[in-house]
């Protein structure tokens, strides 16, 4: 049977021992290592409070416009921007009315270098409001903290009480089992690795028949490229699910043993995590197999770490409650948190159901590129080395 086969394959083969590894010193050392005791509580909440969203925000802008230094994070990076006189005159725009004071009383403000907090003008409205902060994130050319999508997630963090404390435990207990806090935690470690190693399992077996003059060999079978490439395709994704099944395994056990077994909704541990990495490892075994057929296995880890690398630093320092339609590595590292994740439910479901179906559509076009290949029609696309397309040619 070819599925088996191809498992077998992979089973032998020393970069998914190595994937293994690096998937459970990982698991151990981050998950494993920190959940060992009573979680930490956060010191904050968010609370979707409009009024505090804009007084944050006004106040940060206020800062930075009078400093003509902006902190910004394009990708991923730190990057301090400092504004030209138009620049800074459109910016200047946006303060005033969103905080309805005149040029003057700006000033007079700034002379006198008590700040403070400055009022929120009652016309405005938060979509007005809105507007306005994505017309200065696209002023400072975005990855500020005035992005639309991350106003909610930046500014509107106030201090928690006892009573607020209470109901977040109550939330992990009552609302997420328990099991589904931890689940999102677990998800976010794992997901780190599964960003990233797949590629070198994908790329390694993809490659192999290559150096092996297998493809010859292959390709006078009479199975069906979508066939072949299909089922290495699902080798591939199940062989590498399994040590991350095991480590969902690890985990419950672990929930088992610190909490009441009544408490645990512990299905949430093997629910979640694999609507959360499973979408995640599919693609990232797609793409790592179409580039490989079409350049090289070289060529595909360098892009697929250039991809994974920008999905982690572009979380910044917001490691929950912000999670984009088209994030790689969704981030949640926190087992409350709850409202947080909430705000980025929907995003999250369209993300991860993108993915899959991105995944399967890429296979298919891995699997017509290797047609191609089979006829003769397509030999790859070589960027260096002798007939590279970036060869000096005299």
């Amino acid at each position: 049977m070819l599925f088996g086969k191809e498992c077998r394959r992979i089973l032998t083969s020393l970069t998914f021992i190595i994937y293994c590894f690096v998937v459970g010193l990982f698991f151990v050392s981050q998950y494993i290592e920190e959940n060992k005791g009573d979680p930490y509580i956060p010191d904050e909440k968010i609370s979707e409070d409009h009024d505090v969203i804009m007084n944050g925000a006004v106040g940060n802008l206020a800062n930075e416009y009078l400093a003509n230094n902006y902190i910004c994070y394009p990708y991923g990076f730190y990057k301090s921007v400092r504004l030209n006189e138009d620049d800074s005159q459109k910016v200047e725009e946006c303060l005033l009315e969103v905080t309805g004071l005149t040029h003057d009383e700006l000033m007079d403000i700034r002379d006198s270098g008590d700040i403070g907090e400055l009022p929120v003008s009652d016309a405005i409205t938060y979509e007005r409001f809105c507007e306005l902060m994505g017309q200065v994130d696209d002023i400072l050319g975005g990855g500020s903290s005035y992005k639309v999508e991350d106003l909610v997630v930046t500014y509107s963090y106030v201090p928690m009480t006892q009573e607020d404390r209470e109901a977040v435990i109550s939330d992990l207990y009552e609302k997420d089992g328990v099991a589904g806090g931890y689940a999102r935690l677990f998800s976010d470690y794992v997901g780190i690795d599964i960003g990233i190693m797949p590629v070198f399992v994908a790329a390694a077996l993809v490659s192999a028949d290559r150096r092996k003059r297998a493809s010859d060999l292959i390709y006078t079978r009479k199975i069906s490229s979508l066939k072949l490439i299909f089922t290495r395709y699902a080798a591939l994704v199940t062989m590498m699910f399994i040590p991350v099944i095991l480590c969902m395994i690890a985990a419950a056990i672990q929930l088992i043993k610190y909490f009441d077994f009544n408490d645990l909704a512990l299905y949430r541990m093997f629910t979640l995590p694999t609507f959360w990495l499973l979408p995640q490892l599919m693609i990232v075994t797609a793409v790592a197999m179409i580039l490989t057929e079409v350049f090289s296995s070289g060529i595909a880890i360098l892009i697929q770490f250039a991809w994974w690398f920008y999905s982690i630093m572009a979380s910044g320092a917001k490691l929950s409650g912000s999670i984009s339609k088209f994030d790689l590595v969704c981030r949640h590292n926190t087992v409350f948190g709850r409202d947080e994740f909430m705000l980025s439910r929907n995003d999250f479901i369209f993300n991860r159901i993108f993915f899959f179906i991105a995944a399967i559509v890429i296979t298919a076009i891995t699997a017509y590129v290797y047609e191609l290949k089979r006829g003769g029609r397509f030999h790859g696309i070589r960027l260096f080395g002798k007939d590279s397309i970036f060869r000096h040619k005299a």
